[in-house]
């Protein structure tokens, strides 16, 4: 690995970081990229159909099979819980044939190299992410693998991604301010300023770094490789 000297502000955030919590579908791969939602919201559909449920029709235009996994639970436990299997069973599947993030293995190793706890989260099954942490060798650099399910029975409109961050630093027994969000993603980055944690955001086609780096809680890098030479070089502060 060739390692670079982070710039200032990056290696200021990094010194206070003693917990990375990196984002599944973002931050490690892509996975909702290779998934086609459509039969599965249908499936959904048609068994709450087939049970006699009648939704809004706005609802049924809805081909978000987690949105509609959400719903069903709502409205019928028993397909609800069929809901939760047939998206489960989708992502696994999806989750075997995957790519990692180029260089997310090194960041991952430095920042478990240089002592930092490093939870995976996201809004997909917890099954799933083990699957592919399990796959690729990653497993080993994580402690918890936070996944939609450690927020349920939750109504769906109680669900969001804030909690589940929340979630997430409890189960690493770590503090708000000593965690950083690793994600691609300008909208997981505004999900962290709210739960109260900093961001490191990767620049890609997806998250330029204008939209990652704004002040005053979040600041970007420029490639995975940048942020595991940043791990590697920068000590959590006090250590």
């Amino acid at each position: 690995m060739t390692v670079r000297t982070p710039r200032p502000h990056v290696a200021r955030v990094l010194e206070q970081t003693r917990a990375a919590l990196f984002v599944f579908d973002d931050a490690i791969c892509g996975l909702s990229h290779r998934m086609d939602p459509a039969p599965i919201a249908r499936e959904i559909h048609d068994r709450l159909f087939a049970s006699g449920h009648r939704m809004p029709f706005l609802v049924t235009l809805n081909l978000d099979p987690i949105a509609m996994m959400w719903y069903a639970q709502d409205v019928n436990r028993d397909i609800g819980a069929e809901a939760v299997r047939l998206v489960r069973d989708a992502e696994v599947a999806v989750a075997r044939t995957a790519v990692p993030v180029p260089e997310v293995r090194e960041a991952l190793h430095a920042c478990h190299a240089s002592g930092r706890r490093i939870a995976v989260v996201g809004d997909t099954s917890s099954d799933a992410m083990e699957t592919y942490l399990d796959l690729h060798g990653l497993r080993q650099f994580v402690g918890a693998v936070v996944g939609r399910e450690w927020l349920i029975p939750l109504p769906a409109d109680d669900w969001t991604g804030e909690a589940l961050l929340k979630k997430t630093v409890q189960e690493l027994d770590a503090k708000l301010a000593h965690c950083a969000l690793i994600t691609l993603s300008p909208q997981s980055k505004h999900v962290a300023r709210l739960a109260g944690i900093r961001s490191l955001g990767v620049v890609n086609k997806r998250g330029p770094r204008k939209h990652l780096a704004d002040p005053p809680d979040a600041v970007a890098v420029s490639s995975m490789a940048d942020l595991a030479s940043g791990f590697a070089t920068v000590p959590v502060l006090g250590t």
